[in-house]
């Protein structure tokens, strides 16, 4: 993909999420189940709080589950809207188990990392959720799955991949490239866009990544896959969900379970 064609959609979406950051906060007051079956992943420490990089993290929503859970955690939102990180911080006053820090950076930008200021040292999860699906091209995935798996170090990494092209109910909504003056020759297979039409109007760019491929990012990054499923939406399987950890990933709770 042209890097003028990664420019645009960035900034196609950078708009979205200035247009639609409220509605979008309050459509996202629930937990998704896929989420709430990575519990035999997510263990807290008997030694410190539990570290936690969300990547992508919008109203900050992870941090509740966390919460919930119970699990003393340092956890650290990185996302690049303004409004979503204002909303987030909101959210959090409330909670007493998970201390929260809030970055703003772009993490599609190759300074996101210095400019999210992360305290130094590997985290024990990095979580990205619905947000590598704004990620265009193949090229700058691969390079943002490599910068989770760097902060990880001996952590886990979990991604979602939103599965949008298996729910024709999405298929249907699929919006013409020429629409904004781009064609099917400028993108990738697996791309596509999508409006948003709950209070506001706008368009968004997003991007499937199947099973092959999010191994291929894996591989990539040096990690492997230790477990996957899908979840959530009607139909069940509106999500594919990746657990992924390097050489020096500590057993947890989840994988010895699968060893015996």
């Amino acid at each position: 993909m042209r890097s003028a064609t990664v420019e645009r959609l960035l900034q196609l979406n950078r708009t979205f999420y200035q247009t639609v950051a409220p509605q979008f906060d309050e459509t996202r007051g629930g937990l998704p189940v896929g989420w709430r079956r990575l519990r035999p992943w997510i263990q807290p420490r008997t030694d410190r709080p539990l570290h936690v990089l969300d990547v992508g993290c919008g109203n900050g929503r992870f941090a509740w589950l966390l919460e919930e859970w119970g699990i003393p955690t340092s956890y650290h939102g990185v996302d690049a809207d303004e409004q979503l990180l204002t909303m987030a911080s909101a959210h959090a006053r409330t909670l007493t188990q998970v201390q929260t820090t809030f970055h703003q950076a772009d993490f599609t930008a190759p300074t996101w990392r210095s400019d999210a200021t992360l305290p130094p040292g590997n985290f024990d999860l990095v979580v990205c959720f619905a947000a590598l699906h704004h990620v265009p091209s193949n090229t700058l995935r691969q390079q943002l799955v490599c910068d989770l798996a760097q902060l990880a170090g001996s952590g886990i990494v979990i991604l979602s991949h939103w599965q949008f092209l298996s729910s024709m109910r999405f298929v249907r909504k699929q919006i013409a490239w020429q629409t904004i003056g781009l064609t099917a020759e400028d993108i990738e297979p697996g791309d596509a866009l999508l409006p948003w039409q709950q209070g506001v109007h706008a368009i968004r760019y997003v991007h499937q990544t199947a099973l092959a491929e999010a191994k291929d990012l894996a591989a990539a990054a040096g990690l492997h896959l230790l477990d996957h499923f899908y979840a959530d939406g009607k139909e069940g399987n509106l999500n594919l969900y990746t657990i992924l950890g390097g050489k020096e990933t500590q057993p947890t709770v989840a994988s010895q379970s699968r060893q015996k």
